[in-house]
Order: C-alpha cells, then structure tokens, then sequence
C-alpha cells in the first residue's frame, strides 16, 4: 500500500523488527520467571506486550513473576536476567542466539530512499544495542540511535521526538517501525505515521494459512496481535523482513538524492557482477566471494559434506563461480553453519547483482535425477519470500538434516532478496531429491540473472530495489 507521503526518516524499533529475539530476549524472560519458580510461555509474554508499558524487559518479567504471586525486587530480577541473556564465565549468554531479520540489502536500499537517514528506536541498553549492530556490519547504517539511558521508555514520544531530533527530521515526514503497540503509541503521541511488524510466530502462522490479510489490505486477521497495532494507530502491519516498506519509500531522484553516497555496489553488465561478503559471528566465520558471470568453477568448505556437493552442484549449473569458506560450531549441530552459509552467499549474490536492471529478472527450470524430478521458479523482486517443498522422508543426509536444506533456500532467499518457489515433484530418494532442487534452483537463478539490455528495469513500477 503505497502512501501519498514522501517520508524522509525511517526509524527502527530492534526487538522483533531488526532482532529475531525468540530465543534471546523472550527466552531469557521465560528462564528468568523460572529460576523465581514461575512458569510462563510465549503467549503470556505476548499477552502481556499487547496490555502496553511493557517496553522494558527486565520490569516485564517482573511483573509477569508478580501476576503468578512470587515476590522478587527489580534489582535481583534484572541481576538474574542479565545473567542468562549475557552469558557467565563458562556459559554464553543467550544474546549469542540473536539473528538479523530484514536482509542487510533491503536495510542499505532504505537507507537509501530516506533523505534525513535511518535511526534505531529502542528499549534496550545502549551497550546491547551497539553490540547487536557491529556484529552485523549495520553500525554505518544508522546515524542515530535512542536507547534505554537516554530518556522514558515507549509508549513516551520521547524515544521517537529525540530520534527525530537528531536526524533533523520533521516528526509528519518521519516512519516509526515497531513491533508492539507500545511502538506504534509512541509514534503517533510524536506525530510520526507508524507501522507495526508482524511477530515472527505470526509470519509462521501466515505461512500455513492459520492467519491471512485483512481485506483492506492493512492487517491480518487471526492475529491479536496485529489487531492491537492497528488500534493503537498503525496505517498498516507488514511481515517480517521489512521488505513492505519498499511501497512506502519510493527510490528518491537525484534533486532529492543530494550528497547521500552512491550505491556502492552497482554495475555495469555481465563481467563486472562480483562480490566478497566476510560475515563473523560467535557461531560462525564465513568468507564468500561470488562471480554471477562466471563459468562454474566451486571451492566450497562448509564442514558439511553434504552442504558442499549442494553448494557445488548450485554453482556449477548456475555457472556461478563461488569461493565461500567457513569455520562453525559443528560440534553443536549443523544449523548455525548450513545457516549462516546460506545468509552469506545470499549477501553476496544481493551485492553482486548491484542495480537490478537489465536483467531477465524470472527464472524457471524443471530438473530430473533419476526418479526425482523438481521444480525452481525465480524472481528478482527484491521482496524475499521462499516457499519451499523439498517433501523429505527422513532426517539427515549424509551430515546435514533434511530440515537445514529446506532452511539453506529459505535464507538464501531472504538475504539475496528474491521471490523463491522449489518444489519437489516426484522422487523417492532424498539425495536424489536434494540434488534435483538445488539443479533446478541453479538453472532458475541462471536466467533470472541472465543480460538482457533491452530490459531496463524489468517491472511496471520503473524500479527493482
């Protein structure tokens, strides 16, 4: 739904809408009521967020240790908390488990369409916000951020006014993006437009049809939730990704552009699409470097066997060439390392293809091995979405779970920030399933990259960004 302003400022809330937090911060939560002898679960905490002044972590699990009789002060609560989400000697905090959810492309494509710039908007401390955003390479990004220390907390303007403030920013030409209706209260007492985020065990509901969009347009119904954005003041709710506020910001002309730097990363045709992602976690240490107009040629050290004959098979049929080595936790399992090395190339492939512009922009390719014949259809939309269906009979593959193959497409998708659509359509051997999709992707993603000069920017908007 596109808006009749032209916002210059974006600002972010972190928890929800930047952090994936289930297992970090609502975790942390849960193991904190229970070390007080109280059990409670995701929904009473998001039960709990919906009633609203319920933008600190650490007074929320109190109160929710208050509501189930237990008397504990803030102070020891928080020592507590603190404790299980940093981590002690021996053992890591459970802020280690933290994942970025809008793809680091989209994040650099709407800082982009914002003249004024980007701004954090958050209830954490200062410390935990900085760190999330250094891991993940997005300090750079954002030339403000409000945090717990500077002033009162959500539902106040204050966080939303002051973020503002720093940016220059008029408060009537400024998104404010959250995922609460605290979030969405704070902006609008600030006269900013916000916009609520779809909770991530929502976008899972979404996904199997337990939730579906409202009829205007605007919201999901099936979803509390979101219904408690919307009557806090939300103009719409968008799914997790971030990827629906590329309707809101449309790209800016150069009278508007001014001295914002370039898009570093454009090209200028086939033999200029390369890039090198380097991406560092507690879990993981990944370089990748990708050439979409290459011949094929793979070097590729997962620690995963299986993962590896995938990734080579993807890079000899596409004909891209890819060098992605990695060092991961795999004596944990093997979920971090197939993850993080799907979230890389898909970096890589988003970096690589700079402008998308003159390019085929769809991909589809049916490919057979032996009994198992799969399906692959592409989109260069810069909207991620992945429905994958890969129809697994059991669990591992040599050393990978049947489960992370499905998960190594959907998050190739979100940071290479396509539209993705595999499906297994007949087989009964899983390697010879794996190995068909992963043939069929290739092949998709090959003509969807494919020049073609004639194309300009392959869509009725005038832009694929």
């Amino acid at each position: 739904m596109a808006s009749e302003k032209r916002f210059e400022a974006l600002l972010l809330d972190m928890d929800g809408v930047l952090a994936e937090v289930s297992r970090s911060y609502r975790n942390a939560i849960i193991k904190t009521c229970a070390s007080f002898g109280v059990s409670i679960s995701t929904e009473d905490i998001s039960a709990e967020k919906r009633k609203g002044n319920a933008n600190n972590d650490w007074v929320l699990t109190q109160r929710l240790i208050s509501s189930k009789g237990e008397v504990a002060s803030l102070e020891v609560v928080t020592e507590k908390f603190e404790e299980i989400y940093q981590g002690v000697p021996g053992t890591p905090g459970l802020c280690e488990l933290e994942r970025l959810l809008p793809s680091p492309g989209l994040l650099e494509e709407l800082a982009r369409r914002c003249s004024k710039g980007m701004a954090v908007v958050t209830g954490r401390p200062r410390k935990d916000c900085m760190k999330f955003l250094e891991s993940h390479g997005l300090k750079d990004l954002f030339k403000a951020c409000v945090c717990m220390e500077d002033g009162p907390p959500k539902p106040d303007p204050f966080p939303v006014v002051q973020a503002c403030k720093l940016l220059g920013a008029s408060p009537d030409l400024a998104l404010m993006v959250g995922d609460t209706p605290d979030d969405i209260l704070a902006a609008v007492r600030a006269g900013t437009t916000g916009v609520g985020v779809l909770l991530a065990e929502d976008q899972s509901k979404l996904l199997t049809n337990q939730i579906d969009r409202s009829d205007d347009g605007k919201c999901f119904t099936g979803s509390p939730y979101a219904q408690s954005m919307m009557e806090a003041g939300a103009l719409l709710i968008i799914e997790c990704g971030l990827a629906g506020l590329l309707e809101l910001l449309p790209p800016m002309g150069n009278e508007e552009r001014g001295n914002k730097r370039p898009r570093l990363e454009q090209k200028a045709g086939p033999g200029d699409r390369c890039s090198t992602v380097e991406r560092t976690t507690s879990e993981t240490k990944i370089r990748c470097t990708l050439n979409l107009d290459g011949t094929g040629e793979s070097e590729i050290r997962t620690g995963l066997g299986f993962l590896d004959h995938m990734l080579t098979a993807l890079s000899k049929h596409s004909r891209f060439d890819i060098t992605l080595n990695c060092e991961g936790d795999l004596h944990i399992d093997d979920h971090h390392t197939a993850e993080d090395c799907a979230l890389t190339l898909g970096e890589a492939f988003d970096r690589a293809l700079g402008a998308r512009k003159a390019i085929a922009r769809w991909g589809f390719a049916l490919c057979p091995l032996d009994e198992a014949l799969s399906r692959a259809v592409v989109d260069i939309s810069s909207r991620p979405h992945a429905q994958i269906d890969l129809k697994f009979s059991r669990e591992m593959v040599g050393s990978i779970s049947t489960e992370m193959l499905t998960h190594v497409m959907e998050s190739f998708a979100q940071t290479a920030r396509i539209c993705l659509h595999v499906d297994v359509l007949k087989g009964t051997n899983d390697h010879h399933k794996s190995e068909s999709a992963f043939k069929a992707l290739a092949v998709a993603l090959r003509s969807a990259v494919a020049f073609d000069g004639s194309a300009s920017v392959p869509s009725t908007k005038g832009m694929l960004a």
